[in-house]
């Protein structure tokens, strides 16, 4: 299988992923990095992803200089390459299983690279030459991450006296604890051991059952609030004051106010659209995926981009999906407006994801084709959209492909349709 992704790389270690093709893959970011003199390197606790820097290191020093900032999380290897002006690699398979791993590419400006320069680097890889000898030298930089912490405290530095829940997912974020508890906050963290099998759930707070363990501590100690991480910082789960776990688009209705506009990634529902109009927002839509969402709320110049999966780009952020980031400016705004966690509530409405594997067939052309003599709107965003997304009376359907995962990713939204029942009979036929 393919390990060039459409946002990144990632395959699963020693059968996709191997190491033959991690030693070509840094000498290819060696040959299209050709302009800079450094590479800096972050890296996640996998299992295999000290082996992974080690490969990277042999085969980039062959061009250049290496910059190894140690263990760290997405954001802040964004960070540390505005700070250094110089493209990071960060190792990492995000929120997959503990047999995956991969390497996002930030450029010089903290931006990940879009799908275009993933391809060029892919063409690059496939007719890669090699290099005799070493160029380059290694550096180990490992405090870089205090200066990051550093800047996330001193934009914060009124974020205090709360009882936090804390749960890093044995993740890289269990070495940001500190950055509440410096700003004067008592945090009661759970899976804090560094462990890149992930023992006590998935990192991936995206998904209820890994938020089970927070919803419980925070019932039990009777805490302000709790957070959830994935394996690289850059998804954010939370749970609200009574246990509650808080949903992307509920999360953006705290920061409505101020004339603020908003992009809203397509899997978010239906009725969050409506919601904005209803209240005079501004809004735009995008296709999933970080590339796409950066770019076009860097275009709109929006205040807030929202995704479903949990993840968060602030226009006083970069755009960077900062999990860290993303609840200290949730405090500050609900501290600020006088509000709460538990006030952040959309109206009901029944709303279902179901995962489907893709040796099924092709899902969006047979949901397209069973509506498509129904009286509904079958929309791409113009051609954008890696799916389709129906509109119907009283109900919404979003059909798309992961680029993460060899899946499809079915979104069923019911308003008093009973679309739910058709589509389970329509799966059931496929």
């Amino acid at each position: 299988m393919d390990v060039f992704k459409l946002y990144d790389i990632r395959g699963k270690w020693g059968d996709e992923l191997t190491e033959d093709k991690v030693f070509k893959i840094g000498l290819a970011f060696g040959e299209f990095f050709k302009d800079t003199d450094y590479i800096g390197i972050v890296r996640d606790v996998r299992i295999h992803s000290k082996r992974i820097r080690d490969i990277l290191i042999d085969a980039i020093t062959r061009t250049h200089n290496v910059i190894d900032f140690g263990i760290g999380s997405t954001p802040e290897a964004a960070y540390l390459a505005r700070v250094y002006t110089i493209p990071v690699l960060m190792i990492t398979a995000s929120h997959n299983p503990k047999e995956y791993n991969g390497i996002k590419v930030i450029d010089d400006k903290g931006y990940e690279l879009p799908p275009e320069d993933l391809k060029a680097i892919e063409n690059i890889y496939k007719n890669v030459r090699n290099f005799e000898g070493r160029e380059g030298i290694v550096e180990e930089d490992t405090y870089a991450v205090e200066i990051y912490k550093w800047y996330l405290r001193k934009k914060f530095r009124n974020i205090r006296g709360y009882k936090i829940g804390y749960d890093p997912s044995n993740s890289v974020m269990s070495i940001f604890i500190d950055v509440f508890q410096d700003l004067g906050n008592e945090v009661f963290s759970i899976n804090s051991e560094l462990d890149g099998n992930f023992p006590s759930h998935l990192p991936d707070p995206a998904k209820d059952e890994n938020m089970q363990q927070m919803v419980d501590l925070v019932k039990v100690k009777g805490l302000d609030f709790g957070v959830v991480f994935d394996g690289d910082g850059d998804r954010l789960g939370v749970v609200d004051n009574n246990g509650r776990i808080i949903r992307p688009y509920e999360y953006l209705m705290a920061f409505l106010g101020r004339g603020r506009k908003f992009l809203l990634e397509v899997s978010l529902p239906y009725i969050l659209r409506e919601i904005l109009k209803r209240e005079g927002y501004e809004y735009v839509i995008s296709r999933t995926g970080r590339p796409f969402i950066v770019e076009k709320s860097i275009k709109n110049k929006v205040f807030l981009a929202v995704e479903s999966s949990g993840h968060y780009y602030f226009s006083n952020n970069f755009y960077s999906s900062d999990s860290l980031y993303a609840i200290l400016m949730l405090i500050k705004e609900l501290r600020d407006k006088g509000i709460w966690f538990d006030s952040l509530k959309l109206e009901e409405f029944n709303r279902k994801e179901i995962v489907i594997k893709k040796e099924k067939g092709n899902l969006i052309e047979k949901i397209k084709d069973y509506f498509e003599n129904r009286d509904v709107n079958i929309d791409n965003l113009n051609g954008e959209l890696d799916g389709i997304d129906i509109l119907g009376k009283g109900f919404r359907i979003l059909v798309r492909e992961s680029q993460t995962e060899p899946v499809y990713r079915l979104i069923v939204e019911d308003y008093g349709s009973n679309i739910s029942e058709e589509i389970e009979k329509i799966l059931s036929q496929l």
